[in-house]
């Protein structure tokens, strides 16, 4: 428990960044989706830009602070002379209670926003479509594989050392751009293709059964991101 104690304790920076990030982010949402409002005189909905915004910085943060966080502070643990099966799970929890807290603000802050809307826009729709993410099962599924996923960041940055770190930078790039082309040039050239009758049918397949699949997947990824980054560390010669 004092493993746990000091790991939550280092760890206030991270969740005390993320939540004034957050708050950044939702404010800068709401203000852009007001000002974008100011000259359309036939608005029939309103949006929650300020909540979108904001799960934008949960995910950047899972997708790159988290896990070169993870590097400076378990480093730190063993140099200090804590063994690494002690500081690993320790660290873990800790990350699960940081992404744990920020979607308690998220949820915090949606509420706000559709209470704002509301009296901002009376008799306008509101468009809250971020709302079917942020029930519990979802948000701790977040949690779990953003919790995963940058430790397995962090142990392959302190393995591999900044090269990890582009490798994933190229990969989400890739991901961003190349991915809508590709999307785009199956659709106008290979619309009636065996490949994309395979990959509907597969698609169709997981919306039918998304929540059996869904969870199966969250539990692989956990343990598989899991299992190679305590691979990766368990070792690893630190530096501090």
């Amino acid at each position: 428990m004092k493993t746990l104690w000091n790991q939550i304790k280092f760890q206030k920076d991270l969740y005390l960044t993320g939540g004034l990030v957050m708050l950044g982010m939702y404010l800068f949402g709401m203000i852009l989706h007001d000002f974008l409002l100011m000259g359309d005189d036939e608005v029939t909905g309103v949006l929650c830009m300020g909540s979108f915004m904001a799960i934008i910085a949960v995910i950047t943060m899972m997708l790159f602070f988290v896990g070169i966080h993870m590097v400076q502070i378990f480093n730190y643990a063993v140099a200090m002379g804590q063994t690494r099966k002690r500081v690993f799970p320790a660290y873990m929890v800790a990350t699960f209670v940081t992404f744990g807290l920020l979607e308690i603000l998220l949820k915090v802050l949606n509420v706000l926003e559709v209470w704002r809307l509301g009296l901002m826009f009376p008799g306008l729709d509101i468009e809250n479509f971020i709302e079917p993410v942020l029930h519990i099962p979802y948000l701790l599924a977040f949690a779990l594989v953003g919790t995963a996923f940058s430790v397995l960041l962090g142990a392959a940055i302190s393995r591999f050392g900044k090269a990890a770190f582009w490798v994933w930078w190229v990969i989400i790039m890739a991901v961003c751009i190349g991915g809508p082309r590709v999307g785009a040039y199956l659709v106008t050239y290979y619309s009636d293709s065996r490949l994309t009758a395979a990959i509907m049918r597969v698609i169709d397949f997981v919306a039918a059964h998304v929540e059996a699949i869904g969870a199966v997947a969250v539990i692989a990824v956990t343990v598989l991101f899991t299992g190679v980054a305590y691979l990766m560390v368990r070792r690893q010669q630190v530096n501090v």
